[in-house]
């Protein structure tokens, strides 16, 4: 099954600009809610959970809400580089951040 884990990450004030970013794989395994996911990306300090999973069975897919990341910034550049950091790790984000 393909699996893509989707985070937001956002500013301080989320209004101030967010994105999100996502990942995809195949598995077997379906995460549930309240798993923890670790991958590259994160410190490993960093607690990320599963907080939400849609599955398609028709499109053989699932869809996976990750712990949101705020940035302790105001500054646009620090998402912006956020989002470059993490594309090094083979996430992908579709978002501009303007």
């Amino acid at each position: 099954m393909n699996i893509q884990l989707n985070q937001m990450i956002q500013l301080e004030d989320f209004r101030e600009g967010s994105i999100l970013i996502s990942k995809n794989f195949d598995s077997n395994i379906l995460p549930r809610v309240g798993d923890r996911i670790v991958d590259s990306v994160w410190k490993y300090e960093q607690e990320i959970f599963v907080e939400g999973v849609e599955i398609s069975y028709q499109d053989d897919e699932c869809y996976i809400g990750l712990t949101p990341i705020t940035l302790n910034t105001l500054d646009r550049q620090a998402l912006k580089e956020y989002k470059e950091m993490t594309a090094l790790h083979g996430w992908k984000c579709n978002s501009p951040v303007y």
